[in-house]
């Protein structure tokens, strides 16, 4: 907590804990952030709880590490917001890798669950975009459902909610990182897609709640 007059720091607090190698995570529009877990490890790797998880944490005040499990037991990197329809995407940090959007019961109110869905190419079942790409290239998206978001498997399958969408139909991408929304817009980076390995930044243009939209190597 920083003095509004000295801009001092005057307090400091644990505002989560409990939660396994959370990596970028993301703000929300409505002031608090999503911290997000890249690994699925559990019980079976001498944990005592389940990990894999997105958590949303009040920056002002510590609360308990209650887990977002509507929005998948994956490999999770970060996320973005679309401030107009509340809806969150999200980025799996594995190869191959799902692009996930989150559609919200109540937007703004991510505990009261929603659907996951997961990035295809409409007419490209299964489309591998990792490699043979072209920069500027536009492709018609489509979003198929994951029937089971929180997977048991997930904890010794890390593409356990991957397979799901996958066998929907669902796009492949490599090592999803960051991701940005804008007006109607979601960017995204793949660490080491394109032939040469060095990366792409991937723009996803999707309207409301519809299943369709478009995407652009840009």
């Amino acid at each position: 907590v920083v003095d509004k007059q000295t801009r001092l720091l005057s307090d400091s607090f644990v505002s989560l804990s409990g939660t396994v190698k959370n990596c970028a995570g993301g703000m929300t529009p409505w002031g608090s952030w999503i911290t997000c877990e890249e690994t699925t490890v559990g019980v079976s790797s001498g944990f005592a709880n389940s990990h894999g998880y997105c958590f949303e944490v009040d920056p002002m005040t510590p609360s308990a590490p209650v887990p977002l499990t509507a929005m998948g037991r994956f490999v999770h990197e970060a996320v973005a917001v679309d401030r107009f329809e509340g809806i969150v995407y999200l980025t799996e940090d594995s190869n191959p890798a799902g692009f996930y959007r989150f559609l919200p019961n109540r937007p703004g109110v991510l505990a009261q669950g929603g659907k996951l869905q997961m990035l295809a190419i409409n007419g490209q079942p299964n489309a591998d975009l990792r490699t043979n790409r072209t920069v500027g290239e536009t492709l018609n998206v489509e979003w198929v459902d994951i029937a089971d978001p929180n997977p048991s498997a997930a904890e010794t399958n890390i593409s356990a909610v991957f397979s799901q969408g996958f066998t929907s139909g669902g796009a492949s991408f490599a090592r999803l990182e960051g991701c940005f929304a804008d007006f109607r817009s979601v960017y995204f980076t793949s660490t080491n897609g394109g032939n040469q390995g060095l990366g792409q930044v991937w723009r996803c243009e999707s309207r409301k709640k519809s299943r369709f939209g478009r995407l652009t190597l840009i």
